[in-house]
């Protein structure tokens, strides 16, 4: 198991002294019971937990079966009132108060629910569901170190659950450990490939840590395990963009520190001589651009300002018709020079 589960069915926990050993009927009956809720089959888990009552009605095991019953249909008070009844029957019910606990988490009432995890840790400091329904209630009462060091006793008991370290990741995130995030999270997505709100919090990651590929890929693996997810789909969308960008810019550098020539090159060293003034340098660098690159637009755009500012209407009209030719309509960033270039050859 790669996962926490928040709450426990009850098989097979000793009741308190006063209170009568449950029947091998009952024993039979709650067994039944439990498979069935781990299969998710609440009408025959329902029908097994109330016919072992009927053979020991002071069984806890039976009583907090029938509040997990009852949580899982969204009858929250029903449920509490099973547990407690439970709990009253063995007061060293590990699981029914971890899910006593898990009702008023839900509810808010974190400090009921942290009081309940407590007392479950008491009965079994093993009990990792409980431990990690405690680190999140801490997390909720904003005590962020005690959340984290319940978190760090989960992985160092078992290191191979994925819900701690992608708890942990986010928390670390959240204080801007962004390192120790990535570490955490990327041991969450080993443990479970298909941990959607571990990908998505990873490439979340990577973009504040100026990784924007790697943020690409986190995205992209989110969005294999769940095709519609709407934070993973918006998300890929800025991470690959930025990440373009990155690569040219790492091209760009490589081609520098490299001497080689390209349009991009060209058409950087047409600036620097725009700056400087010199026109005639100018105008050979964004021409060798162009043969680099025949549909490079800012290189025609560039011989379009040219030509205009010396006032040769006739190159400055056919270098504005091939920027108009190549340029595409949806790039905001040409949007005003596609404008100036359309109106410049209508008039």
């Amino acid at each position: 198991m790669k996962r926490l589960i928040l709450l426990s069915a009850a098989l097979g926990l000793f009741a308190c002294q006063s209170v009568p050993p449950p029947t091998p009927r009952a024993l039979e009956c709650n067994e039944l019971c439990t498979d069935y809720i781990t299969k998710d089959d609440l009408v025959h888990a329902e029908v097994q937990c109330d016919l072992g009552l009927q053979f020991s009605p002071m069984y806890a095991d039976l009583w907090v079966n029938k509040g997990l019953i009852a949580l899982k249909r969204g009858q929250d008070d029903k449920a509490k009132e099973f547990f407690i009844k439970g709990l009253r029957y063995n007061q060293e019910h590990a699981s029914g108060y971890n899910n006593l606990g898990y009702v008023y988490y839900k509810h808010h009432e974190y400090g009921k629910a942290h009081d309940n995890f407590q007392r479950a840790l008491r009965v079994n400091p093993d009990y990792l569901e409980a431990r990690f329904n405690l680190a999140l209630t801490f997390k909720e009462m904003k005590d962020i170190d005690k959340a984290k060091k319940e978190f760090r006793t989960i992985i160092e008991v078992n290191n191979q659950l994925a819900d701690p370290h992608a708890k942990l990741g986010e928390m670390l995130f959240e204080e801007g450990s962004n390192e120790e995030a990535s570490e955490e999270l990327q041991k969450a997505v080993q443990l479970d490939p298909k941990y959607v709100d571990a990908w998505n919090m990873l490439g979340n990651v990577f973009m504040e840590m100026g990784k924007p590929c790697e943020a690409k890929d986190s995205f992209s693996s989110c969005i294999e395990s769940d095709a519609e997810n709407p934070q993973c789909r918006n998300n890929i969308i800025v991470a690959e963009k930025k990440c373009r960008l990155q690569d040219k810019a790492m091209q760009d550098v490589k081609d520098r520190q490299s001497g080689a020539k390209t349009a991009d090159t060209e058409y950087a060293a047409a600036r620097e001589y725009h700056d400087k003034g010199l026109m005639n340098d100018e105008e050979r660098a964004y021409k060798r651009c162009l043969k680099f690159d025949p549909k490079y637009v800012r290189c025609h755009f560039g011989l379009y300002e040219l030509f205009r500012s010396r006032g040769d209407d006739k190159n400055a009209t056919t270098a504005c018709r091939n920027f108009i030719k190549f340029a595409n309509e949806g790039d905001k960033e040409l949007e005003a020079n596609l404008d100036t270039c359309k109106s410049y050859v209508r008039d």
